[in-house]
This record gives C-alpha cells, structure tokens and sequence, in this order.
C-alpha cells in the first residue's frame, strides 16, 4: 500500500460511516452496510491483531521498566546428604561422617543509584508504549481505507452493470422494433443484422459488467477475510455530488490540520522521544552505582543433632586437677557441671540465624569503551528516527498537493463528463428518432448509443473518482464525513 493509501486510511471510514443504515438480523440474505464490513474486517484482521500484540508487549516492557525503581527481594533452601569427607557447618571442621545439612536465606538488592538509569528506562518505555499504540491506530485506518475502497468499488461496478443493462434493454426493444418493420418491408434485412450484431455487443457488456462485480465483491470478502463461497450483499447508498465541497480548500492548511490527526506522524515522533531517552539510559553506564543488600540466613546440621547440645546446669562440681608434689594432696576445683541435651532443628535454626546489611559502589573507569559504543549506537538511532519522522511529514505534505491538486482536476472532469452525457443523450434522442423515420441507418444508431453507453460509464468513473479524492482531503482536515 502507498503513501497515499496508508495516509488517507481512516479517512474514507468516514466515507460511508456518516451513512445511517439500518442493520438487518443475521441471516443468509443479511445486507452489509458499510459500518458492519468495516467493524467485522478490523475484528478478524490478523495485521491488526499482530499491532494489538505489539501494544500488550509493550505494555509489559512499562510495567518492567516501572519495577526495576524496586528492589528485589528473594529466598532460597539447600539440602544436601554428605558421606565420606565433609565439612561440619558449625565448626568448619573436616569430618568423615555421614551428615544431612540444611541452609536457608532471604536477601534483599536495591540499586539506589544508576545515573538515572531506571527512570529514563521508564520515559522510554512509555514512548514506545504510546508509538505503537498510533501503530496500532493506523493499521486499523488501512484496513478501513481498504475496506472503503472495496465496497466503493462495489458500488461502483453494480453501476456500470445497471448501466450496461439499460443499454441492452434499449438495443433489444431497438433491434425488436426494427425487425418488425423489416417483416413489414420498411427498412432492409441488414438494418435488423446490423442491430442484432449490437445486441451480441451489449450482452457482452452486460458479461463484462457481471465479472467486475463478482470481482469487486470478491475483494471485497477477502478483506473481510469471508471465504469467497459465502453469499454478501452490501447497501447501495444515496450519494450526493456537490462541486461547491472544494471551495475553499487550501493545501497548507489541509497539511497543519493532518499534522495534528493521522497516527503515522504521531507515532514517528513518539519513536524520537523514545530513541532520545535510549541516549539517557546508555550514558548512565557512565556514572556510579550505589546498591543496598541485605539478608538473613540459617543453617542445619544432622551432625550437631546427633553430638547434641551442651549446656550447664547451673552446679558446680569438685574435681581434681592435680595433686602437690611433696604432700601428696590433691588439688580440687569446682567445675560447672555440663550435660548433653537434644539439639532440635528449631533450636538449630534459631542459634544459627544471621542477618547482614551491606552498601556498595560501583565506579566504573574502563570498560572496553563498552558504554561509550551504546551511547553513539543510541545517538545514530536517535538521527534514524529524526529522519523517519522528517521523511513522513514530507510524504504527507505531498500527498496532500497531489490530492489537493487530483480533487480540482476530479472535479473539472466530472463537470465535463456530466455535459458530455447531456449532449450525448440529445443526440441519442435525435439519431433514434431519425432511425426509426428511416433517416439513418443501424450503424449510426449503434454508433449514437455506444458513444451514450461510453459517456455514462465515464461520467460513473468521474464521479467516483471525485468522491474519493475529496474524501480524502476531508480525512486530512478532520472533517466529519456527511452526505
């Protein structure tokens, strides 16, 4: 899809979403307006679903960049079962006893400080957020641009097919008339060939006409994504054409009014605040960083279980601890008194539990140029995007001049094709009625009428053609569409 196309998306949405129609129940026969085609395509579209996904991902990436201002907190248990050579927990002693050991811990990391890292992680997010949010935005209005262009088409072609078949009801009663008055001797055979050859021409037509609408709805159902066996039939609205919409129409103030509408150029502009907060973010690797961390912890041992625990009774004992040499005399000393109890995991746990609080600084001074690198790569996404923005304000500008200058020249062509019709009409009038006075023959007739079936299709594709483009201009300035 062009430029052209994805800027005027929404735009025809309101083409024929300004119609009231009345919506029929939901059966075989239902008659599509152009607000149910429209509302169904955007439900089934599987580029508009993808956007949405892209919306919901981004939204998870604010969420995360809002967290990480918070610290985290975390816990873990290890148990493990020992034999052979092992380390006693408690004692950090070797031993070559079977043991069974626990180890369990809470612990706590906040970064307080990161040259404001997180926050402008945040402000990027959230610029990413809201650009694909208008990405989203805009996918819908070419599907709608789409769906429009389709069921115009539509439109368009069951036109040229009633047109075609007025031209062969009017070649038949012709050729009907003609054959009547040869029967009768009027006119010659040949005059009643000569029309028969044209009723083949106008039926070949009508054939033509009946492809281009079975076309047209065809597309029209694969944009819908309706499988092409199931029946649709869309409203035929009343659509006026007043050459008095252009006046007053002026490119630059058609361009100001786009600017500050159509979600292409917002999105490009939330994609530069985006790509300047990724700058903020990589110079943060430039500054210190300050964290907290704190924990607490606890261990288990099968082995201290089964040692138990020792502890005093609160009596002393008398007990020798040597003896004098030249008396013999021993000598006593009052020793408290230690037995050796049940050593619970509780206990354990409890004797065992530690806590710990820590503040550190990371200063970075060479780091392989690693920080330096990401804040040029940012700083060249930051132009990227500048250009893409610049890139899209300038096709938009000139697309406006070109629709600017396609409505006027839409709109002389539908005022000369509708004079066309006119004097094309009078002149079919008059060779029709020379014909049947004998005044001309068939193949001026068949002439006449052909260059009258010619000058109405013509003057359908004018009016078409102006509808559209004009719409398109509306859709620039934010103008409800009302016909």
């Amino acid at each position: 899809m062009n430029s052209k196309q994805r800027i005027t998306t929404g735009l025809l949405s309101l083409f024929f979403i300004g119609l009231s129609f009345t919506s029929p129940a939901q059966t075989e026969d239902k008659v599509w307006s152009i607000q149910e085609c429209i509302a169904y395509a955007l439900e089934n579209n599987l580029t508009v679903k993808n956007r949405q996904l892209n919306v919901e991902l981004n939204q998870v990436n604010s969420l995360q960049a809002k967290m990480n201002l918070l610290p985290t907190l975390n816990a873990g248990s290890n148990y493990g079962y020992n034999w052979g050579r092992s380390v006693n927990p408690e004692t950090n002693v070797v031993i070559r006893q079977e043991q069974q050991t626990g180890f369990g811990n809470v612990s706590l990391n906040w970064t307080l400080f990161s040259g404001m890292r997180n926050i402008n992680g945040i402000r990027q997010a959230n610029a990413s957020l809201v650009a694909r949010q208008y990405d989203l935005e805009k996918s819908k209005n070419d599907i709608i641009l789409q769906i429009i262009t389709f069921y115009t088409n539509v439109i368009f072609n069951k036109e040229l097919l009633e047109n075609a078949k007025l031209q062969l009801e009017s070649t038949t009663s012709q050729a009907e008339r003609t054959r009547r008055q040869v029967a009768a001797g009027s006119l010659p055979r040949s005059s009643f060939l000569d029309l028969q050859s044209q009723v083949a021409s106008s039926e070949l037509n009508v054939i033509n006409a009946e492809n281009a609408v079975n076309l047209s709805i065809l597309q029209l159902k694969q944009a819908m994504l309706i499988p092409a066996h199931e029946p649709l039939a869309i409203e035929i609205p009343e659509i006026e054409v007043s050459e008095a919409d252009i006046a007053g129409l002026n490119p630059n103030r058609v361009y100001q009014s786009a600017l500050a509408t159509l979600p292409e150029v917002k999105s490009a502009d939330m994609d530069v605040e985006s790509a300047i907060r990724a700058i903020q973010v990589a110079k943060a690797g430039y500054y210190p960083r300050i964290t907290l961390s704190a924990g607490i912890n606890t261990t288990y041992s099968s082995f201290a279980a089964k040692r138990g625990k020792r502890e005093s009774t609160g009596n002393v004992i008398p007990t020798p601890i040597g003896y004098v040499q030249a008396s013999g005399e021993t000598v006593v000393s009052p020793v408290p008194e230690i037995i050796t109890i049940p050593y619970s995991t509780g206990e354990q746990l409890s004797d065992n539990f530690g806590q710990s609080v820590s503040l550190g600084i990371s200063i970075p001074i060479f780091n392989n140029l690693q920080v330096n690198t990401a804040v040029q790569r940012a700083k060249i996404s930051r132009e990227q995007a500048q250009v893409f923005a610049e890139q899209t304000r300038l096709d938009l500008r000139q697309t406006i001049e070109r629709a600017y200058n396609d409505v006027y020249s839409s709109a002389k062509a539908y005022q000369s094709s509708r004079k066309r019709v006119e004097a094309q009409e009078e002149s079919f009038r008059a060779m029709k009625q020379r014909y049947e006075n004998g005044a001309a023959n068939a193949t001026d007739y068949e002439l006449a009428e052909n260059n009258l079936f010619q000058a109405r299709s013509d003057l359908l594709r004018a009016k078409y053609d102006y509808i559209f483009k004009l719409k398109i201009l509306d859709f620039y300035q934010g103008k409800p569409i009302e016909f």
